[in-house]
């Protein structure tokens, strides 16, 4: 086994023998990404000297990461965005929409004011999730267009808006969680 074959510095896409455009097929790329930790696992480089070893870890970091962040839509189209040499700067940048700021807060208070006495909280709360899941669905499809066309501005607004809405559909589903563990 040699390790010195694979580049550390080629992107995501690359490692995966992948074209750069948006969400890739998910079997084809758990295909390729298990035949990758096949061939560079660390376990494969035991009998190997140090520096082959140590390599091996750190192709089986990245090949790791890489496929994390591919497998997932939104860290997909994060890495895309920065890709194109624009972050989406989400802890240091204010600045949204104010009728989506809106509508997030709207949501957020329907959620806070879920009562788990109610006889209809599930209900109500899939019908949140399924809103918040619509939006998050346009919103990607809104990102591929602006990636696809390098529209960097627009790709990192409609990203922006996916974190939120990513956000606070897991917090959907953690009240659902504990709202399923008080109820059963």
């Amino acid at each position: 086994m040699d390790t010195d074959s694979f580049d550390l510095a080629q992107n995501y896409f690359e490692v995966f023998g992948l074209s750069v455009h948006g969400q890739p097929d998910s079997s084809g790329l758990r295909e390729k990404y298990m035949a990758l930790q096949r061939r560079y696992h660390p376990d494969k480089f035991v009998s190997a000297d140090d520096a082959q070893r140590r390599k091996a870890v750190q192709i089986a970091s990245f090949v790791n990461q890489a496929h994390q962040t591919l497998s997932d839509p939104l860290k997909c189209a994060e890495y895309c965005l920065h890709l194109q040499g624009v972050e989406a700067d989400t802890e240091t940048d204010a600045k949204m929409d104010p009728l989506f700021l809106m509508e997030q807060m709207e949501w957020r208070e329907t959620l806070e004011d879920i009562d788990n006495d109610d006889p209809k909280v599930f209900e109500t709360l899939a019908g949140l999730r399924t809103e918040i899941a619509e939006k998050i669905s346009d919103l990607a499809g809104q990102t591929a267009s602006h990636l696809e066309s390098k529209n960097t501005v627009l790709a990192r607004d409609s990203i922006r808006k996916w974190q939120f809405l990513a956000k606070l559909h897991a917090e959907a589903d953690s009240l659902e969680a504990r709202l399923d563990d008080l109820s059963g």
